[in-house]
């Protein structure tokens, strides 16, 4: 059997372990090895898989890693690095916006929520949760928390995005990935920014959270801020 033949072989092989088993019939390294396939089509990319998988050390770090240090990763290339990034970021979407329709009338509901939609980064980002006045959430808006602190995202612009939304009040979420959900001088001031916002174009401001240490604290059930 000639190299190509074997090599489309096991290509084949590895796509039907996946549509049997999913995920569950294999090994980290050979779920990013067929992820790569596609990225890399003519390429062997078990080789590559291994050698992210001992830099970044799981596939979900793999995955939410700089572009430029899976660039650095031999074989990777800037396709295989942008597929990657793509994988990452479909994933966060869809965990932010998977919840939509659902009834977040609880504290507890809450927590669960924003845990799944930062389950896999630690990104310094701000999740706002658009919730109905039935308490369904409508819309998650993402923002880095830094364009908020430095005022790159102007009021009239966060304005437009909470009124498009048409939510009738907004939990906030603040993501501290590794560090522990205890409230820190940004986080005051990410507060006061929507507190003064959403009383001026009269939305509710529900709670503010944060998430870290796969914990999650709200600063209105510890009465840490009044809003």
């Amino acid at each position: 059997m000639s190299e190509k033949n074997s090599h489309a072989g096991h290509r084949s092989r590895m796509r039907q372990r996946f549509l049997a088993a999913g995920q569950d019939g294999l090994f980290e390294h050979e779920l990013l090895e067929l992820i790569l396939f596609y990225a890399r089509p003519v390429v062997n990319t078990n080789g590559i898989a291994h050698e992210l998988t001992e830099e970044f050390g799981s596939l979900s770090k793999v995955l939410t890693a700089d572009e430029e240090k899976l660039c650095a990763v031999k074989g990777v290339g800037s396709s295989g690095a942008i597929f990657l990034k793509l994988i990452s970021d479909f994933g966060q979407n869809y965990m932010r916006n998977s919840h939509n329709s659902e009834t977040l009338s609880s504290r507890k509901q809450i927590f669960d929520c924003l845990s799944q939609q930062f389950a896999d980064t630690t990104a310094k980002i701000c999740n706002v949760l658009c919730l109905s006045t039935r308490s369904e959430l409508m819309r998650t808006i993402t923002l880095p928390t830094d364009d908020l602190l430095s005022s790159s995202l102007s009021p009239k612009e966060l304005a437009a995005m909470l009124l498009k939304s048409e939510a009738a009040s907004v939990c906030i979420g603040i993501n501290h990935g590794t560090a522990p959900p205890i409230p820190t001088n940004d986080d005051y001031r990410i507060a006061y920014i929507f507190g003064e916002l959403l009383s001026a174009i009269g939305i509710t401001f529900s709670d503010l959270i944060i998430h870290g240490c796969d914990k999650c604290f709200s600063m209105r059930g510890s009465g840490a801020f009044t809003f």
